[in-house]
Parts: structure tokens; C-alpha cells; sequence
């Protein structure tokens, strides 16, 4: 079972205790990465941790508002948010802000907090199956889906993504460097092993270690390096990648 990283914020401490205490028993696939007691806090942890989820409270006074840490914090998806707070009459604004996955509002039941998670659990599971749109030069857009991405090789001003298409292997060069590539991608499913390369974690069929560097191997053939400089990170993913799905 995928793990859910989660990040908490709440400017009481026994808020902050009550939900952590309710997920662990409650809810074992979340994972609590990080808490935070104000916006400032929230927006460094949540640059920090790169949560699946937040837990947000909207009234933090003096400290801002949930509303302030999201004009701050999120970006096109980069979290789910669960609202958690007192206060039932900022509903419309919430969603107005952002597509909430839930809105508890205090004190709310384990039942309620359980059925959220749910919800958020469907959600990430439909995250692994979105797509992306690029532009190649030959082919026009293309529209990817993310689970058929291999890797994606950098190649100057352009990237070239190795996607899975009836059953081969087939390349689309993007026209977009490969960090930007990068970003529209979901880091819980795609590593940096090195400075050329991004690979899909989800098809590695095995790497090896050769001297300070190594080898990915992927279907179809394909095989990426692991930088040195790189290697550690890279075992580190992997390793949270495997317990996690």
C-alpha cells in the first residue's frame, strides 16, 4: 500500500496532536512528514517535505491564514488539501481557493477524518495515471500518459522521452529542457539519477552498482546511467519508492 506523506498544520499544539494521534491509529497508510504552527513554518515545510497531502486550518491568527499558505505554497496540484478547521462559513472560499479532497470541521469523527483519506488515496491513485501534453517538433502534441513513461534523456534545448506505445518502445523530443520536463511530472515516481536522465521508477527491472556509479535496466532493452554524485539520492527514492507501492 502506497504510504501517503502528509504535512499538518495548526496553530494549537493540540490540534496539531489530536489529528496526529487520530492518523496513526486510524489511518496507518498516512505518513505525517512534517506539522506546523504557522504559514511561514508551513510554506518552508512544505518546500521541504514536497507532501502528498496537507492538513490545513484556516484561522491561524496573528500567524496568516490556510488561504495564505496556499497563495504561497501550491501550484497547479502540487498537494492535495484537507481543511480542517472550526469554522463551517469558509467552505465556498476553500473551494474557491483550491479543489478540496475534504472540509472536517472541528471537532470532526474518526469516521469523517477516515472517509477523507479515502478520498485522497483515490485521488493519488488517479495522479499515477494522468498525462502530460508535449510538443514535438515532428509529431505535433502528444499527449502522454505518465505510467507509459520509461525515461526521458536530456538533449540540449529539447528532451527526448522514451514512452511504452503498443507494445515498443517509441521517442517523442520535446521541445523543453529536461528540468522542465521534470517539474510537470510526479516526484514520487520519477528520480534524477543523473544530470542526462530522469527515470519512471515504476518499470526498473533491476540497476547495479559499477564502482561509484551504475546502471538502471528497463524494458525493452533500455539502460540509463546512475551518476556518482547521484547515486545515493537515487538509492534513496528507490528504496521509499518500493515501500510505498
Amino acid at each position: 500500500m502506497r504510504k501517503i506523506n502528509a504535512l499538518l498544520v495548526d496553530d494549537e499544539t493540540g490540534a496539531l496532536n489530536t489529528l496526529g494521534g487520530m492518523l496513526g491509529e486510524y489511518c496507518p497508510r498516512v505518513k505525517v512528514v512534517a506539522t506546523a504552527r504557522s504559514v511561514d513554518e508551513a510554506v518552508r515545510a512544505a518546500a521541504q517535505w514536497k507532501p502528498d497531502l496537507v492538513f490545513l486550518d484556516i484561522q491561524m491568527q496573528p500567524f496568516g491564514t490556510g488561504f495564505d499558505f496556499l497563495d504561497r505554497a501550491w501550484r497547479n496540484g502540487a498537494f492535495g488539501v484537507i481543511f480542517t478547521t472550526a469554522f463551517p462559513e469558509y467552505a465556498i472560499k476553500a473551494i474557491q481557493a483550491v479543489q478540496p479532497w475534504g472540509y472536517l470541521v472541528k471537532p470532526f469523527s474518526v469516521h469523517a477524518l477516515m472517509a477523507a483519506v479515502e478520498v485522497a488515496a483515490e485521488k493519488l491513485r488517479d495522479s499515477a495515471r494522468q498525462s502530460i501534453v508535449v510538443t514535438d517538433s515532428r509529431k505535433g502534441s502528444q499527449v502522454l500518459r505518465v505510467r507509459d513513461i520509461l525515461f526521458c534523456e536530456a538533449d540540449g534545448p529539447t528532451t527526448d522521452i522514451f514512452v511504452i506505445r503498443n507494445n515498443k518502445m517509441e521517442k517523442i523530443t520535446a521541445s523543453k529542457v529536461l528540468k522542465d520536463i521534470e517539474a510537470e511530472l510526479p516526484e514520487t515516481m520519477f528520480c534524477r539519477c543523473h544530470h542526462s536522465y530522469l527515470v519512471n521508477m515504476l518499470h526498473i527491472n533491476r540497476y547495479e552498482r559499477t564502482g561509484r556509479n551504475g546502471l538502471i535496466y528497463l524494458p525493452f532493452g533500455a539502460c540509463v546511467s546512475i551518476s556518482v554524485l547521484k547515486m545515493e539520492h537515487f538509492e534513496e527514492r528507490f528504496g521509499a519508492f518500493l515501500g510505498n507501492y
